[in-house]
């Protein structure tokens, strides 16, 4: 039993390694999506701004409105576009890390499990109640 318990805990330390990997990989990856939802939401907003405006526009002024509006729409386009090629690799990054993080889990409650029959074992030869 102390073999097998032994070889768990060495399995355990594996899987914890490969799902801190994973779950700093998929950290890196969620940051990256953060921030591109950030810079979409601030381009939303200063296009809200521009828009949003209530006073009056002279012809320069609604010239220089427009310019600023088309280069806003167009870097948010991107962003969006950009946010998008992320998302498939962010959602494997997540299921990943998840599916390496259940099984380090599985592995330390198996070996917790052999360790509880072991004591019950123990207990049991040794005929206390």
């Amino acid at each position: 039993m102390s073999r097998e318990k032994q070889a768990l805990a060495g399995l355990e330390r594996i899987a914890r390694l490969k799902a801190d990997l994973e779950l700093r990989r998929f950290a890196a990856f969620r940051a990256h999506v953060d921030a591109a939802r950030q810079r979409i939401d601030q381009l939303g907003r200063e296009l809200q701004t521009l828009y949003g405006a209530e006073t009056g526009f002279s012809i320069a002024e609604a010239r220089l409105a427009n310019l600023l509006a088309g280069e806003r729409s167009r870097a948010l386009l991107s962003a969006e576009r950009d946010l998008e090629r992320m998302l498939p690799g962010y959602e494997a990054a997540r299921q990943t890390a998840a599916r390496k993080f259940g099984r380090a889990e599985a592995v330390h409650a198996l070996r917790e499990t052999l360790a509880a029959e072991v004591r019950q074992d123990r207990m049991r030869r040794s005929g206390a109640p």
